[in-house]
């Protein structure tokens, strides 16, 4: 084990124990307390930073995937396992994170038996829950490789392809809904954010911001086990995200454009300095 990776663990484990410590006040003493929420502010952070953000950057899983085995970019398939891993261990992270972060967490079964199909974040639920389920499924032919279970391996790899299109399709939902959430609240956003369009902007971006995920954590990877950065995967990924950055701009500068609201951006406020970094 490298010097670095062994001050990653340290680190890791620090913030295991910081967590178990905010875990036991967070379940012992309520949720108002660990998080100063209140009937003006009933979401909080959860949903900008641990939602929208987690599930944004685990998204490269289904960009990747759709490279690969969509169209058939066989240069990055060794980005594809790594890619679906982190996005299993990411969507994981969301549903531990939403026990925290729900008022009445035993309630968090509800969207199973109770359906509300005019609420957004009922499909934001569904699509969590689905798309985990099958990013399990796409990763567990890695975990049975070299095993005795032989016979499910290969059953597992026949369904791998058609898992694949329903996790693409299952994510790009998701992604999709999770800017359908602020629709619901014109009166929260600025008038540079607020617009019809949040559903596909918020879902190009996902786009670019999961291949950038994929490239830092190629990198972080080879520097932690001193092995040489693999620069030809990174630098095709890179292309890819800079076209998809390119068609977000032109987006968001259109439907500024098509608002009349171009003037918000230079008109010295902190939300147009926000919008400018």
């Amino acid at each position: 084990m490298t010097r670095r990776l062994q001050v990653f663990r340290g680190v890791l484990w620090a913030i295991v124990g910081l967590a178990a410590a905010v875990t036991v006040v967070r379940f012992t003493r309520g949720l108002g307390t660990t998080t100063a929420l209140s009937d003006t502010t009933p979401w909080g952070l959860w949903v900008g930073f641990d939602v929208m953000g987690g599930v944004a950057l685990a998204a490269g899983g289904f960009v990747v995937a759709a490279i690969v085995h969509i169209f058939h970019r066989e240069r990055y398939r060794r980005a594809a396992r790594p890619a679906i891993l982190t996005a299993m261990l990411g969507y994981a992270a969301v549903v531990v994170g939403l026990l925290y972060d729900l008022g009445l967490p035993w309630n968090i079964w509800h969207p199973v038996v109770f359906w509300n199909p005019r609420s957004p974040l009922f499909e934001v639920a569904w699509c969590v829950m689905l798309y985990l389920t099958v990013l399990i499924l796409e990763f567990l032919p890695v975990a049975l490789e070299r095993t005795r279970f032989q016979r499910l391996y290969r059953g597992m790899l026949r369904l791998q392809l058609p898992l694949i299109v329903i996790g693409i399709a299952l994510s790009t939902l998701h992604q999709s809904s999770l800017g359908t959430l602020l629709l619901i609240m014109p009166f929260r956003l600025h008038g540079l954010w607020y617009t019809s369009l949040l559903p596909e902007i918020f879902f190009v971006s996902a786009i670019c911001l999961g291949l950038v995920m994929v490239i830092l954590e190629s990198a972080v990877t080879a520097w932690m086990y001193r092995r040489r950065p693999e620069t030809d995967l990174a630098a095709g990924l890179a292309r890819f995200a800079a076209w998809g950055l390119a068609f977000y701009l032109v987006l968001r500068i259109g439907d500024l454009a098509r608002q009349n609201k171009l003037a918000l951006m230079v008109e010295g406020s902190f939300e147009s300095r926000l919008f400018w970094i």
